[in-house]
C-alpha cells in the first residue's frame, strides 16, 4: 500500500513540472512567433531585396577620353609648364597654336588609357614646337581625364627634330607609355636620324619619367 501510495505521488510532480507534461523545465518559454525577423532599426521589406544603386549613381566611371577631343585641349596652365613654350596659358585651336613667333602643333600618335591610376582613361600624344630658329621640339604629353574633359598633367621633351612614330599605353598596371620616336647618336649631326629609340614613360607628378629605352639603328 504504502509503495503505491509513494508512485502515485511521483507521478503527479512529473506533471506539474510544466502542465503540460512536454518535458521542458519550469519558466520555459514557447518561440516568440510575435518578433519581426527584420534588422534593427529597419522596416519590415516583406521579404523583398534591398534596393539596388542607381545606374545614374554619381559613382559611375568617367567617359573614356577621345583623341579629337585634344585638338581643342588646353595644353599648358599654372599646373604644367610645357618644354620648349612660351610661358603662359596656351590651348589648341584645332590642333594648333601660334603666338610669340612659336607654332606648336598636335601631333597624330596618339593612345587612350589610364596613366594616372584613377581607372579613368587618359590621353597621351605628342606635340611639336616651331621656333623662329631650326628648332622643331618634340615633347610628350599626359592628359589627365577630369569628368571627360582632357587637363594637361604631365609632360617630357624629346629633343630637337625628334618626331615619334607610335604611342601605345599599356592595358595593365603599372600604367605606362611606351613611344617609338626618331632621333642620333651624341656624335651625329642635328639634321639626320639615325636611330629608333623605343623608351617606356610613367606618370611622376606633372613629369613623364623615362623608365628605361632600347635602341635599333634607322636609315631613312
Amino acid at each position: 500500500m504504502i509503495a503505491s501510495l509513494v508512485l502515485a505521488s511521483l507521478a503527479v510532480g512529473c506533471q506539474d513540472t510544466d502542465g503540460s507534461g512536454s518535458g521542458k523545465g519550469p519558466g520555459a518559454k514557447s518561440p516568440d512567433r510575435g518578433r519581426s525577423s527584420q534588422s534593427p532599426g529597419g522596416g519590415d521589406d516583406g521579404g523583398k531585396e534591398s534596393a539596388k544603386p542607381s545606374p545614374n549613381s554619381s559613382d559611375k566611371p568617367a567617359a573614356a577620353l577621345t583623341c579629337d577631343q585634344l585638338r581643342n585641349a588646353e595644353l599648358q596652365n599654372s599646373g604644367l609648364r610645357l618644354p620648349d613654350a612660351p610661358a603662359g596659358s596656351i590651348s589648341f585651336t584645332d590642333g594648333r597654336w601660334e603666338g610669340d613667333g612659336i607654332v606648336i602643333e598636335l601631333q597624330p600618335q596618339c593612345d587612350i588609357g589610364d596613366m594616372t591610376g584613377d581607372t579613368a582613361p587618359d590621353a597621351v600624344a605628342p606635340v611639336k614646337v616651331t621656333t623662329e630658329g631650326t628648332g622643331r621640339f618634340y615633347a610628350l604629353v599626359t592628359w589627365r581625364n577630369d569628368g571627360g574633359t582632357p587637363v594637361p598633367a604631365a609632360a617630357a621633351s624629346l629633343g630637337d627634330r625628334t618626331p615619334v612614330q607610335s604611342v601605345d599605353i599599356s592595358t595593365a598596371p603599372p600604367k605606362q607609355a611606351t613611344v617609338v620616336y626618331l632621333t642620333r647618336g651624341d656624335a651625329d649631326p642635328a639634321a639626320v636620324v639615325t636611330i629608333r629609340r623605343t623608351a617606356v614613360y610613367r606618370v611622376a607628378g606633372p613629369v613623364m619619367a623615362e623608365l628605361h629605352h632600347s635602341d635599333a639603328p634607322y636609315t631613312p
